[in-house]
């Protein structure tokens, strides 16, 4: 039903779509304590989805912004304010849409609360001065530069540690099933904070990248290595459906009726063998993430004009050299 009302919305003379999606989260937002309703997220992914297929992510990021300030205890009074303080000082983390560290479900959701939380980062200036404070006090642990950050800020509450923006994109990186359509994007997402180099925006020298200043205790570091292995298992999947994919000979049944359009190209699932064996040289070498070091200079394979792109946190670029099918719309999205 919903799927025809966004559907019909899109035809000449009708609303238009924002106007369907906003009426649906509204009316999904509004039950308390809805992101722990099965039934609600299974819903919310479906529009999260379309948002996304649509270009209209905003209109839904827009709604859970709001509702996810007050969740931080922006617009309460005192006593609710302290209360919260004194929950989230008792060892508990700050509250988020998508409870744990991710989902493997509700992809297209956790897509949209992620864009959602990252705004907030962005807009509270939280990552600019934890990037700053770390830049700026090389002996500094990410979470003593989160409180630095509170204090300077004076925000009445700041997301838990492991609620920052580089952790939540790498969870839900090694989560999301390798055949996702915004796999690629979700790992672009983390790269874009892992490979910053924020040095000269405090006017100093260029001092490697930001993201391994995040990754230096031990349980980061595991973290780090499990990423790495879930990088060449999503390599290895792909490369083994592009020549699973391969024209059937006579007599052989092919592929299956139910195989989605997006699954039967073997030049997408080439080129996306291609695009995260560049993730994994990304994550190992550790040396070109270190000093000044001039791009250009690195190896072809490095895909190196993406990745000066990604280092200059180009957002919008491209992932893939070739048309993805319709169910991979990679690089489309304006978040």
């Amino acid at each position: 039903m919903i799927q025809a009302h966004i559907s019909v919305s899109t035809q000449p003379n009708e609303v238009g779509p924002v106007a369907v999606l906003e009426f649906w989260v509204q009316a999904l937002i509004s039950q308390h304590l809805w992101y722990r309703e099965q039934p609600i997220l299974f819903l919310m992914d479906h529009l999260c989805k379309a948002a996304f297929q649509l270009m209209q992510e905003d209109c839904i990021q827009k709604l859970l912004y709001q509702q996810h300030k007050n969740a931080l205890g922006y617009h309460c009074d005192r006593s609710l304010l302290s209360s919260l303080v004194n929950w989230i000082v008792a060892g508990n983390i700050t509250p988020s849409f998508v409870e744990g560290l991710a989902t493997p479900t509700q992809v297209w959701f956790a897509w949209t609360v992620l864009n959602m939380e990252s705004i907030f980062e962005e807009d509270s200036q939280l990552r600019r001065v934890i990037e700053g404070e770390l830049v700026i006090n090389s002996a500094f642990t990410p979470d003593q530069a989160l409180k630095k950050a509170q204090t300077q800020l004076k925000l009445p509450i700041v997301p838990s540690l492991q609620r920052l923006l580089i952790y939540r994109w790498a969870h839900q990186a090694l989560v999301t099933p390798s055949d996702h359509p915004l796999l690629p994007l979700i790992w672009q997402k983390f790269f874009l904070l892992y490979l910053h180099r924020p040095g000269p925006q405090y006017g100093l020298p260029i001092d490697g990248c930001i993201g391994r200043r995040f990754f230096q205790s031990p349980a980061h570091i595991s973290l780090l290595k499990e990423m790495k292995r879930r990088l060449t298992e999503v390599a290895d999947f792909h490369h083994a459906a592009s020549k699973a994919l391969r024209v059937p000979a006579e007599g052989s049944e092919g592929l299956p009726e139910s195989t989605p359009g997006y699954l039967t190209s073997p030049e997408l699932h080439k080129e996306l063998v291609r695009l995260f064996n560049v993730y994994i040289l990304w994550l190992e070498d550790e040396n070109f993430q270190k000093g000044d070091t001039y791009i250009p200079s690195l190896p072809k394979h490095y895909d190196i004009h993406r990745l000066a792109k990604v280092m200059q946190n180009q957002q919008g670029c491209s992932l893939l050299s070739i048309d993805p099918a319709p169910g991979w719309d990679l690089g489309t999205s304006k978040s």
